[in-house]
């Protein structure tokens, strides 16, 4: 699992919102799964997001799985709470911040997109979950390092070699040809430098000028190429472009990144106190920023205020004080993440063990629940049939909302909407099949005598 923040966020929400929702991928190709909507009404974000002025109205994200990473609904539930509560702590959804979520699954993979309006509601002010510095990029790894440990994933260790050779595989503005070739030269230049067959940097450069490709400059920490079919240059700065790189140390880190790596019990404990830390300054800020009201925006009277007859100064900085949102403890911060954190443990505890363990994660942990509680399971089946129901009520509700948002939708748009209702429609279908056998399943099922 990794998180990922996309460089967009310019100009209007509408073409973020439609790619979340197409039924074709960014090649236009037609996904062989449509997305799902997980949070948040796509016609609101979008309007809260464009109502300011600001150049950068939102920001774009995606919670990634890799392809043997697997998640239930309610996992994703919970992780999308843990996210909000850690990026965007002291603040409530639809009251302080606005964001919108939906799920791709046509890779073979989860992916949890989401977008953030870069607007404070209450106050109008600018808020970015993705503040510029380090320190931001260290504490996003560690909550992915977290999240990963929590889950009993492998942790994401980055590639050196893939870093540094992704500028040539980007989008070329000349089209798919180009960008095909630039694919194909970036796997190149791969083989060759894990190869050993390019084994320093000035190797790398008379094999790019040799293969058609300009260097223009060459820098202490840096070169300038112009990439096929660009029309500009391109400054390539990382361990591959420094001079006096270390070729077979970066060859031998690409190779370290292969092997799956899990955390130590004390390198859990790290990244948890690097994540509380990251989630207390951030706290802190919102509160500064968003949470405390600013001395003089709101005048008042002052006969109706208790500080009235103190000297000016001292019952200034009383009312300021007054007001002022009060510090959540370090100890409390701490003690929420626990238990979010033990929440997505046992949501991710798989039935290896048991005979179940090949079906689905919410059936198996159903049938093995029957299965040790013999009579007792007519007990339980009603937590099966509320959940089945919450389960469909919330899909309704995004039905309906489809429904209404057809309305007004024309061409594509709503050839895109009738799509995710006739998903919706199918899986609503399948739900109220599954909600019947339960309840046929709890009344015939010998009820439990009294003791």
């Amino acid at each position: 699992m990794n998180v990922t923040i996309f460089p967009t966020g310019k100009g209007g929400a509408e073409s973020a919102v439609s790619y979340l929702l197409s039924d074709k991928d960014h090649e236009g190709k037609k996904r062989s799964v449509l997305p799902e909507i997980l949070s948040g009404d796509p016609n609101t974000f979008t309007e809260i997001a464009n109502a300011t002025k600001r150049l950068h109205k939102y920001t774009s994200g995606v919670i990634a799985l890799r392809d043997h990473e697997t998640i239930t609904q309610e996992q994703v539930t919970s992780l999308i709470e843990v996210f909000r509560s850690t990026f965007l702590p002291g603040l409530k959804v639809d009251e302080n911040f606005a964001d919108f979520w939906a799920m791709h699954r046509e890779k073979g993979n989860v992916e949890l997109h989401f977008l953030v309006a870069n607007t404070e509601l209450t106050s109008g002010q600018q808020l970015n979950i993705h503040p510029p510095g380090v320190k931001n990029i260290q504490f996003f790894n560690a909550f992915s390092a977290v999240m990963n440990d929590t889950f009993g994933f492998a942790q994401v260790v980055a590639d050196p070699l893939k870093i540094s050779l992704k500028p040539f595989e980007a989008k070329s503005p000349n089209g798919k040809k180009d960008k095909k070739a630039k694919e194909d030269f970036a796997k190149v230049l791969h083989t060759e430098i894990a190869g050993g067959f390019i084994k320093d940097r000035n190797q790398l450069i008379g094999y790019l000028k040799r293969h058609g490709v300009d260097v223009p400059t060459v820098g202490t920490d840096f070169i300038t190429v112009r990439l096929p079919g660009a029309k500009k240059n391109t400054r390539l700065k990382g361990p591959l472009f420094a001079k006096g790189s270390d070729y077979a140390a970066l060859v031998a880190e690409h190779h370290q990144s292969k092997i799956p790596k899990y955390l130590t019990q004390a390198e859990a404990e790290d990244q948890r106190d690097k994540l509380i830390a990251g989630i207390e300054a951030r706290l802190a800020f919102n509160q500064r920023r968003y949470l405390t009201p600013k001395p003089g925006a709101k005048r008042v009277r002052k006969a109706k205020l208790p500080t009235t007859n103190l000297p000016h100064r001292v019952a200034r900085r009383q009312d300021e004080l007054d007001h002022k949102a009060k510090p959540l403890p370090s100890k409390e911060i701490r003690s929420t993440l626990k238990e979010q954190l033990t929440q997505l443990n046992e949501q991710a505890k798989p039935a290896t063990k048991l005979p179940t363990a090949a079906l689905p994660h919410q059936q198996a942990r159903q049938q093995d629940e029957r299965d040790r509680e013999g009579p007792l399971s007519s007990v339980m089946s009603a937590g099966v049939v509320g959940g089945l129901e919450a389960q469909i009520g919330s899909l309704s509700m995004q039905h309906h909302s489809l429904l209404l948002m057809l309305v007004s939708a024309k061409g594509r748009r709503a050839a895109q909407i009738k799509s995710q209702i006739m998903a919706l429609e199918q899986k609503l279908s399948a739900l109220n099949l599954e909600l019947e056998k339960k309840k046929l399943q709890e009344k015939d099922s010998p009820k439990p005598k009294n003791i």
